[in-house]
């Protein structure tokens, strides 16, 4: 081996043991939306030119190749991971064609809700964590979707609930397999969103409270258990932007600068405090 191959095994190994366990599932995830991208396009370019059976023959045949791909890789490798994902993918174009097919006159939440369903079985099977986030997004679509036109604080409290549930389940997989809480930070991230927007868009104390205290909760799990800076940080910014909106809207201070400079130290003391509580932290991927 040349001096020159052995300094290029060796920043490669370098390489590989900086670069964090999640750039790799997230680079196949891009991957294959990416994928269904340009296949949606191809699709929507020759719609017009195509007939019934060939329409439908595009995600059918996608799907199958991607399951046996997925059968012969291997569902623990990441190739049978990217290709069990692209099914799910490919099983929300079938619906899609089929709507557009039949002209069924379907709202979105069904076709959410047929995809969810759809979904469910497949990410059972295939024990893919992205297909359950796949999932819990069509489940997050459906609700959204189906009482959009009355989004009440009630309807947004399911969402919150089912979000956090999402979260708890994933931390529960995770620390049971002794893994980092990276990949919860997706339902932790739209449980804090929901509840932010229950807490500033309700305009009822019950709601303000209640959404400060789950965000309060989920903060003292982070730190309690250790789950990281990112966790922790998510909780501190959400808990900042409510109190904040309370800061600017319902305390009198009558000067303004006076508000920008509370507003400021809120901001500041918490980032300050979810650094001192999490340096001394272990980073382990």
């Amino acid at each position: 081996m040349t001096k020159k191959q052995g300094a290029l095994n060796a920043l490669s190994t370098d390489l590989v043991a900086v670069v964090p366990a999640w750039v790799g599932p997230l680079c196949g995830l891009t991957g294959a939306a990416l994928f269904l991208a340009g296949t949606v396009c191809f699709v929507a370019y020759n719609w017009a030119a195509w007939g019934v059976l060939s329409k439908f023959a595009l995600p059918l045949v996608g799907l199958l190749v991607c399951a046996a791909g997925a059968y012969f890789a291997g569902l623990q490798h990441n190739a049978g991971k990217v290709l069990s994902f692209a099914c799910g993918l490919f099983v929300g174009l079938f619906w899609v064609v089929y709507g557009q097919v039949y002209q069924t006159g379907a709202f979105v939440y069904e076709f959410c809700l047929a995809w969810a369903v759809s979904l469910l079985p497949l990410a059972v099977l295939a024990g893919n964590r992205w297909l359950w986030l796949l999932w819990a997004a069509a489940c997050n679509g459906y609700i959204l979707s189906r009482w959009s036109l009355w989004m009440t604080s009630e309807y947004m409290w399911i969402l919150i609930l089912f979000n956090t549930l999402c979260f708890a389940a994933s931390e529960w997989a995770a620390r049971r397999r002794g893994e980092s809480g990276w990949f919860s930070l997706f339902f932790l991230a739209a449980a804090l969103w929901f509840s932010l927007l229950d807490g500033l868009g309700s305009g009822w104390m019950l709601h303000f409270w209640s959404s400060l205290g789950l965000m309060a909760l989920l903060g003292l799990y982070a730190w309690r258990f250790g789950r990281g800076a990112a966790q922790l940080g998510f909780c501190a910014l959400a808990l900042d932007v409510l109190l904040a909106e309370e800061v600017i809207s319902s305390l009198n201070l009558g000067d303004g600068i006076l508000t920008v400079l509370v507003v400021m130290a809120l901001f500041i003391g918490s980032g300050w405090a979810v650094y001192a509580l999490t340096r001394g932290e272990v980073r382990c991927d």
